[in-house]
């Protein structure tokens, strides 16, 4: 039988924490108050009457399994919800000792996988835009960020740490900037500036598709 201790937690509050593993066994982070947190304390979603578990953004995570997992059914159609207010970062708890990997229960995934998944470095080289800006990481370190209305390119160094992507920037006031990594999907890219002074909302940033050379491809066609 489980005991309480084996799944419950305090933080330096003395306020109680379930906490959840990855079916990997990897602690992923934890329950306070049917809000789920990863274990750096950042607000992931949240847990309703049901044991449903819905990501931050209203998109339908699973469900809780055994009190320390989270179960997606792969043949379950996609559900969404009005996204809640989200809380204020909570403390974590003491991080808990990884647990034996398990095989996910049939027919499902484990939605922490995805969520929490970082990138490593060589991922993140090319080039990411939003509506006005294009930022180019190149496998060198040096990055270039350009506005679209604007002529002129900011240059400097990225380095990725963990999840924070550090940026030195060149010639500007305050030229070293850390930016959170939210979420990473591959293509996509979700990111926070930490500012030393007040908080940045997050922003979008999508990979941008490398254009093939039409040059090249007629001249190959030429010479076939």
């Amino acid at each position: 039988m489980m005991q309480a201790h084996d799944f419950e937690l305090f933080d330096s509050n003395q306020q109680s924490c379930t906490v959840i593993f990855k079916w990997t066994g990897v602690y992923a982070g934890f329950f306070k108050n049917d809000r789920l947190f990863d274990r750096f304390g950042r607000y992931l979603g949240w847990c309703d009457a049901q044991g449903s578990v819905w990501k931050y953004d209203g998109e339908w995570l699973g469900h809780v399994v055994e009190q320390n997992y989270l179960a997606r059914d792969l043949r379950a159609l996609s559900q969404r919800r009005p996204p809640q207010v989200p809380p204020v970062p909570a403390q974590p708890p003491m991080p808990p000792t990884p647990r034996v990997a398990r095989a996910v229960r049939p027919n499902c995934c484990d939605p922490l996988e995805a969520l929490l998944r970082m990138p490593a470095s060589e991922e993140l080289i090319g080039e990411w835009c939003s509506d006005d800006e294009i930022l180019r990481l190149s496998e060198d370190g040096s990055f270039q960020w350009t506005a679209m209305e604007s002529t002129t390119n900011a240059v400097g160094h990225w380095e990725l740490r963990g999840p924070e992507l550090l940026l030195c920037w060149e010639d500007i006031e305050e030229p070293e900037r850390m930016y959170w990594v939210i979420e990473f999907s591959g293509d996509s890219l979700l990111l926070r500036w930490m500012r030393k002074t007040g908080r940045s909302l997050p922003f979008w940033l999508h990979r941008r598709a490398v254009q093939p050379d039409i040059r090249d491809d007629a001249d190959e066609s030429q010479a076939t």
